[in-house]
Order: structure tokens, then C-alpha cells, then sequence
């Protein structure tokens, strides 16, 4: 594993380790290759190496004393620091990575719990007054990773915890005023063991989840996305039954996983946002020596790149897979600027953008269509409604009118019927009291 620092001036800056030659770096130009310079001659494969805003290098690396080193540039100078000393090796500090935030350098490592001596992932600001390490969970073990990006002026630290007997993927976001972590989300519960993740967030602020699932001999390569704040379902990618450790990078809006199968190189492409995906292929470079390595891109450069990890070779000049034949904007030292090429692809990608737009204006213009033909459906109804309630109407009042008259007619009869009852009682009354005075 070695470290890729790529300059504003696209030199590309490498910090390698071996038994031989010690912890160096060097420097590749594509019209010069620099000798290389020593850093320690007592370190180890234990190292890690990132760019700050101003294009200032910052090496963190574990000596054979079990110290944690800290070299930083500044002013053509290397300053080195001891931050850490575990003589006795009692923390076990590995797995050791820094990032730069606003010219503050963030260092993750992963060490046993002084106590417990149960494995944790540890965090510290390395500041004037270096902060205390603090721990951000306990790990289910050292062969687990975890991975922390930068976004927008901010970190994401994707961990994976074991949480009674689950395997739960969380992503924590650090908030850069109280520089305390926050938790974003936990798009991963699984009860089969995570044996690796990696994250990464595009342009258009897509989280980009790939993991692997490790399910009856059999390491499942699992991609997730989340899009306006919902994450989707996941879509298993690929099977086998070596353990593999895949890194996602994206290059001109195009979604690459690639990852070393057993000395086998492959890799899958998708090219709409992680919707779909291409077939594994076998990639084109194919290399004994082929290892992961860490890449840092300057914020000073304008390449279309986002990745902090790519699998390549160290010798005789670094060469990335899959990038090193895509590359048109001299990211290699080997490689110049191919401008027509990227002058084509960049009018592709313009035209396909306005044919998009227009799809989509098409597609919305269809869809407010339907949406206004189903609103005359509802108002002709409404009004059908209506004109049956206003004839119905009518004729509840026509009847009203006619029981009206009727209620009228049989009034005016009883009220004759009463009366000529009445003078019939009185007819009746006089008869009898005529009748009684004959006799």
C-alpha cells in the first residue's frame, strides 16, 4: 500500500515503505522523476499521507519503537513530531488514516481499549494543542475497515459496529464548529458478518455505499445509494467465494467498483447514478503486484475525480487500473493532457445533458397533460353531479308545490266538513228541543 498525493501542478507526490529503503517519498513529473527521499529509516507498512488546502503534505507513520510520527511541510521544510508512544505495543495502533479539513489534519487509527482490550476506532484533531484521541466505537476486529470522505466542507466516516448480533454499516458526519461527530444514518442491519465498506458522495450529493457480505462461504458485493435523504433497497452486485475489498471512484459522472479477485483484477461500471450497472469485467491491467493504495487530490486542481483509494502499481511509475486508460487529464506523470478527447467527451456530455433536460421537460409536460385531462374528468363529473342535484332540486320542489296544493285543498274541505258538522249538531239540537216542547 502506498500513498498518492496529486499536486495542483498534477506532479504526483508517492509515499512508499519497504524493508529495504525505509518510509520515502517521491516525486513524479511528467518531464522529470525526482530521486527518492527518506522519511525514516526505522518505519513500517503503518502509514498514511493527505493534502491540506494550502498543498502542504502531512505524514502520519508508525515507527518499529511503536511511535506514531508526524511530519508536516511548511515552507520548503519538514517538521517532524512524535504525537503517540506505545513502547510496549499494549494499543496495537493500526490501520492508520488522516484527512484535511480546512487546514486541520483529523487522524483515525484503529487500538485496543487500554482496559478491555477490546478493538476501537479512534479519532484526534491533530491541532497546535493536539487534542485527546477520542474513541468513536468498538470494532468487531482489525480486519474490518472503516472510511472517512470529504464532502462540502465536511467529514463522513462510514464504521462498521457489531450491535448485539447484528452487523450495522453507520455513517457519522463531524460537525466543523463543535467538531463533534453527529450520526447521518445506519443504511445497513444485516445478521451475516460486513467485512468492508466503502463510501463515497458525487457532485449531486448521492451517497454511494458499496459493502461486502460475508454469507455461507460466500462474500457478496452490495451496492446501496441514497438520493434526497432516502436510502434505496440493496442490489447485490457480484459473488464469490474470495474475500475481496472493492473501492468505488468516480471519473467524468462515471461510477466505477473495482476490486482484486483472487490476483484477478475486475471490475463493474455504472453510468446513470448507481441505477444500473454493467456486467464484472475483467479489467485490462493484470499485475502480480497490483495493491490498494490511498489517493489525495489537491483542492487546488480541476480534475473530475472523487475516490481516496485506487488499485494500481508502484513501479517503474504509478499506474491506476481501469484510470490509467481513461485518463485524459494527465493524471499519470506517463500520460500528457489528451484535450481532444476531452474536448469530445465534454461536448457528449453537454448534448446528453440538453437531451436529458428535454426528456425530462418532455416527460413533465406529458405528465401536467394527464394531470389536467384527469382534472376535466373530475370537474365534468362535479358539473354532472351538479346538474343532477339542480334537476332533483326542481322536482322536490314541483312535488313540494303540489303537496302544497293538495295540503290547501284538504284544509279548506275539512274546515267545510267542520263547519257543516257543526250545523248539523245545531240542526240536530233544535229538532230535539221541538220534539220535547210537542210533547
Amino acid at each position: 500500500m502506498s500513498c498518492f498525493l496529486q499536486l495542483s501542478d498534477k506532479s504526483l507526490l508517492m509515499v512508499n515503505y519497504t524493508k529495504r529503503n525505509g518510509l520515502y517519498y517521491q516525486t513524479f513529473k511528467q518531464s522529470q522523476i525526482y530521486r527518492p527521499s527518506l522519511l525514516l529509516s526505522n518505519g513500517t507498512d503503518e502509514y498514511t499521507a493527505c493534502l491540506d488546502e494550502n498543498d502542504s503534505f502531512h505524514i502520519i507513520a508508525k515507527n518499529i519503537k511503536n511511535q506514531i510520527v508526524y511530519f508536516k511541510e511548511s515552507s520548503n521544510k519538514i517538521s517532524k513530531d512524535i504525537i503517540l508512544e506505545d513502547y510496549n505495543n499494549e494499543f496495537k495502533i493500526n490501520n492508520i488514516y488522516a484527512i484535511s479539513l480546512n487546514n486541520k489534519i483529523h487522524l483515525f487509527y484503529y487500538a485496543n481499549h487500554p482496559a478491555t482490550k477490546n478493538p476501537q476506532l479512534i479519532y484526534n484533531l491533530l491541532d497546535k494543542n493536539f487534542a485527546i484521541p477520542k474513541p468513536l466505537g468498538n470494532i468487531s476486529s482489525f480486519n474490518v475497515n472503516y472510511d472517512c470522505i470529504k464532502y462540502n466542507d465536511n467529514l463522513f466516516l462510514a464504521m462498521i459496529n457489531k450491535e448485539k448480533n447484528n452487523y450495522v454499516i453507520n455513517i457519522n458526519l463531524l460537525n466543523s464548529n463543535t467538531f463533534q461527530w453527529e450520526k447521518d444514518s445506519s443504511p445497513v442491519f444485516s445478521s451475516f458478518p460486513i467485512t468492508h465498506c466503502k463510501l463515497c458522495i458525487d457532485e449531486k450529493g448521492i451517497y454511494h455505499l458499496s459493502y461486502i457480505k460475508e454469507e455461507y462461504g460466500q462474500y457478496q458485493l452490495i451496492y446501496k445509494n441514497k438520493t434526497n435523504g432516502k436510502w434505496s433497497k440493496e442490489h447485490l452486485l457480484y459473488s464469490c467465494g474470495h474475500k475481496i475489498k472493492p473501492i468505488i471512484f468516480i471519473y467524468y459522472d462515471s461510477l466505477w467498483i473495482n476490486w482484486n479477485e483472487n490476483g484477478t483484477l475486475k471490475a463493474i461500471l455504472s453510468i446513470d447514478n448507481g441505477n444500473t450497472f454493467s456486467s464484472p469485467i475483467r479489467t485490462s491491467m493484470q499485475d502480480s503486484n497490483v495493491d490498494i493504495h490511498f489517493y489525495c487530490l489537491s483542492k487546488n486542481i480541476n480534475i473530475p475525480i472523487i475516490c481516496n483509494q485506487l488499485y494500481g502499481l508502484t513501479h517503474p511509475t504509478p499506474k491506476f487500473s481501469i484510470l490509467h486508460n481513461l485518463d485524459i487529464d494527465g493524471i499519470h506523470s506517463d500520460l500528457l493532457p489528451n484535450v481532444e478527447l476531452k474536448l469530445y467527451i465534454n461536448s457528449i456530455k453537454d448534448q446528453l445533458k440538453l437531451s436529458v433536460s428535454k426528456s425530462e421537460l418532455e416527460e413533465e409536460n406529458s405528465k401536467l397533460k394527464n394531470n389536467i385531462m384527469e382534472l376535466n374528468e373530475i370537474q365534468t363529473e362535479i358539473t354532472n353531479k351538479y346538474n343532477e342535484l339542480v334537476s332533483l332540486t326542481k322536482k322536490i320542489q314541483e312535488e313540494g308545490k303540489k303537496w302544497r296544493t293538495l295540503y290547501k285543498e284538504a284544509k279548506t274541505e275539512v274546515e267545510f266538513y267542520k263547519k257543516r258538522a257543526k250545523q248539523l249538531e245545531k240542526s240536530m239540537e233544535t229538532k230535539k228541543e221541538n220534539l220535547s216542547s210537542k210533547k
